[in-house]
């Protein structure tokens, strides 16, 4: 159910790090300053190396509280380039919109001059599953930590840290601030979140529902079987699933049905 995965990882690749000569003194000096970070304050911390398709999860006392590594303070090293561990524990319907603000905010850093992208960081309000099996409402951002020599993305930081807030009234409040003049831009993608699905693949979804296979859902709409399996692949394709029930489950999951 990890919707616009893909298209992140589309946004990684294309900066070429494997064409630029990256410093591993570097990238131990911002883990062990990342680590100090989490130890004083107790957020838990995600440090993405983009180019080694690589994460370092540092807990912190937040994440010891959600469970995160069956709640040891460890650093973890995960072959992802996406902080798996604690995605799959987010709330379906704030993965969506999560996903949608990294996306918006990782194009719109990547527009930038290189004297600019480290100056910016998106911030939203989401549910995370804890330990006594219930959620609890956490404050996320985002921001570039380091670039490469070539000016690209190379280093990713995200931080939670538990809300002392509730719900927020705008879906996850998602934003992106420029830390250099105080600039908030307020988003939402409660329209966007409705035009994941179009409306056919939302039409043929509820019919995959009603337990209709693929020729009874073409003679129902009147098109061809080839058309109806055509729209099947691409609803997988967009929810990140592998079958149609599952597609039905994440859609109403993630709100998009």
């Amino acid at each position: 159910m990890d919707i616009l995965r893909r298209e992140i990882d589309e946004i990684y690749k294309a900066q070429a790090l494997d064409a630029c000569e990256l410093d591993a003194e570097r990238l131990e000096e911002c883990l062990r300053r990342v680590g100090v970070m989490s130890e004083i304050d107790g957020a838990c911390r995600v440090v993405t190396d983009a180019s080694a398709d690589t994460s370092y999860i540092f807990n912190g006392r937040t994440g010891c509280y959600l469970g995160i590594a069956g709640g040891s303070l460890l650093r973890q090293t995960i072959d992802s380039s996406d902080e798996d561990e604690l995605y799959m524990r987010l709330h379906p319907r704030d993965l969506v919109e999560k996903r949608m603000l990294e996306y918006e905010f990782f194009k719109f850093v990547d527009s930038l001059s290189e004297n600019l992208k480290c100056s910016y960081k998106a911030t939203c309000r989401i549910r995370i599953a804890n330990n006594d099996g219930g959620y609890t409402w956490i404050d996320n951002s985002t921001r570039m930590l380091e670039l490469s020599p070539c000016g690209k993305f190379w280093l990713i930081l995200c931080s939670y840290a538990v809300s002392p807030y509730g719900a927020p009234g705008n879906g996850i409040s998602p934003a992106i601030i420029n830390e250099l003049t105080g600039e908030v831009r307020s988003m939402s993608f409660a329209e966007k979140r409705a035009t994941v699905l179009s409306a056919r693949e939302k039409e043929i979804l509820l019919l995959i529902g009603e337990g209709l296979m693929s020729k009874e859902i073409a003679v129902r709409l009147g098109i061809s079987v080839n058309t109806v399996n055509r729209h099947r692949q691409n609803i997988l394709e967009k929810l990140s699933v592998d079958t149609s029930i599952e597609a039905l489950n994440a859609a109403q999951a993630m709100g998009v049905l």
